[in-house]
């Protein structure tokens, strides 16, 4: 009898720091270093870091981390063409979404997610990459405020070398 408390307590025990690590890896996750940020907001993207004209600008061959946080009062997607059959990863509390040639991630309100990817080259002969990113429930309709573009460029030349 003795063994099966002590074996139970030890379970217990182990259960409690693994939902710990979790809850301080979830917390982490929204501390990490990003490449850009959106903020889902009065049901329209607004992009807060690594911005570009329209959108969000990343480097080809580099590791892409995009934090998603959902401030609306309703669950907004971030669903790409560039994902559709990209492997990408999610940290925080988020659900894996697959639309017609796109893919993405499903934030509730008030959570935030990080979403990981090594960003794509083109072709044989590398050409900026131009992709979109919408919500597939209010950024449907070109105009919609929750549409954005993704603009990939090619960093490895010097820039203005000659």
């Amino acid at each position: 009898m003795r063994y099966i408390v002590g074996s139970a307590a030890a379970v217990a025990i182990f259960a409690l720091a693994t939902i710990a690590g979790a809850q301080l890896a979830e917390k982490g996750s929204d501390q990490r270093a990003v490449n850009a940020e959106v903020v889902m907001k009065d049901k329209a993207f607004h992009i807060t870091q690594g911005e570009s004209a329209k959108g969000i600008m990343l480097v080809a061959g580099s590791r892409a981390d995009i934090r998603l946080r959902n401030e609306d009062t309703v669950a907004h997607e971030f669903v790409s063409t560039m994902l559709y059959n990209l492997p990408f990863q999610l940290a925080g509390t988020g659900t894996f979404v697959k639309a017609p040639k796109a893919a993405g991630v499903r934030v509730d309100p008030g959570q935030t997610v990080v979403l990981s990817f090594e960003v794509p080259y083109d072709s044989k002969e590398f050409q900026d990459l131009y992709e979109v990113f919408f919500c597939n429930v209010h950024g449907k309709m070109h105009g919609d405020k929750m549409r954005g573009e993704i603009l990939v460029l090619d960093q490895r030349g010097e820039i203005g070398g000659g």
